[in-house]
């Protein structure tokens, strides 16, 4: 677990995030897998057992919580000049949040993998990610960064704890979810990166 979120924050703190043709991809895939996130709650409470009623409800919490993060992302896009119409989803980010559909069929709590690495890389990263993005870009285009630097703390302590109250069956597959988003999210980021390298070349 820890060598893949070691390499996925080594991948966010090495990309050029001074280059706003990478920036505004970066922001049309948090978009993409970020209008899931309520989506993927629902269906993970909608699946949870009657007996694990603290899941159940820290589920419908964390949905308030996360309701109009994929907007900011949107508005933080179209704060630079960009549009989703211009700026397509990957395939890498589509496997980023479709497995988990079916992971939460098997296991609902599994989502917690998802949800921890997310927030965790956050926690370790935004914070200064914001500032060196504020250098480049206006506090409008930035909210989407600033909003989980400060929020990400307390979703992961929140994480941790459920994922504690979990059988050791559950956190099996929640820490397997857990390398598995890590991995993905890296991969996403170097497709970001080819996707702009090809266009560069092409030009």
């Amino acid at each position: 677990m820890k060598h893949s979120m070691d390499r996925v924050v080594e991948k966010v703190n090495g990309f050029d995030w001074a280059n706003s043709e990478l920036y505004a991809k970066w922001l049309a895939q948090s978009y993409y897998y970020t209008s899931y996130s309520t989506r993927m709650l629902a269906f993970a409470a909608s699946w949870t057992d009657s007996t694990e009623q603290g899941y159940y409800r820290r589920s419908l919490q964390h949905i308030r919580e996360e309701q109009g993060h994929d907007l900011i992302a949107k508005n933080d896009l179209e704060k630079l000049g960009g549009s989703l119409s211009e700026i397509p989803e990957l395939g890498v980010t589509r496997s980023l949040w479709e497995p988990q559909f079916f992971k939460m069929q098997k296991e609902p709590a599994a989502l917690l993998g998802y949800i921890l690495s997310l927030e965790e890389l956050a926690v370790k990263t935004f914070a200064p990610l914001h500032g060196k993005i504020a250098e480049h870009y206006p506090k409008e285009a930035c909210r989407f960064v600033k909003v989980h630097a400060d929020d990400d703390p307390d979703h992961v302590e929140e994480a941790m704890k459920q994922i504690e109250a979990c059988t050791p069956e559950q956190q099996a597959s929640i820490y397997a979810n857990y390398t598995q988003t890590c991995d993905l999210y890296r991969l996403m980021l170097e497709e970001i990166e080819s996707h702009a390298s090809c266009r560069a070349t092409e030009a």
